[in-house]
């Protein structure tokens, strides 16, 4: 009888702590938000600016170089990763810049959902092209 209870005591510790969930898919909170972009002419000129369509944004946990999910934005520049868990992220886009005395750059913003259903906004990305 006692190795009865102290074996469901065992399985009831180790399911308890094998549901502690980490930042990721699996939840009810969401992240929106929009890509700015810059174009700059051959003189580094700002030639114009505007919300982009069509841009890659990745996610991931905090800190992670691995992203989990990406997306492409919409016409104007918004994009929405749902389902998320309580926790911090990180979202990024790259920036191409022809004409630019750089090349490839990307830009990187941490975001923090704090509550099971939040829905966050996280500030513009802004990125040059």
């Amino acid at each position: 009888m006692k190795t009865l209870y102290l074996t469901l005591f065992s399985l009831l510790t180790i399911t308890m702590l094998s549901c502690g969930k980490m930042e990721g898919y699996g939840g009810k909170a969401s992240i929106s938000g929009k890509v700015f972009g810059r174009d700059y002419n051959s003189n580094g000129n700002l030639v114009s600016e505007d919300y982009l369509g069509n841009v890659r944004v990745y996610i991931s946990k905090q800190g992670s170089t691995q992203y989990f999910d990406d997306m492409r934005t919409a016409y104007d520049g918004s994009f929405q990763f749902d389902y998320l868990q309580v926790g911090k992220y990180d979202l990024w886009a790259f920036g191409d810049c022809d004409n630019c005395s750089w090349d490839q750059t990307y830009t990187l913003i941490t975001v923090e959902v704090t509550s099971k259903k939040e829905v966050v906004v996280a500030p513009d990305i802004e990125i040059t092209f």
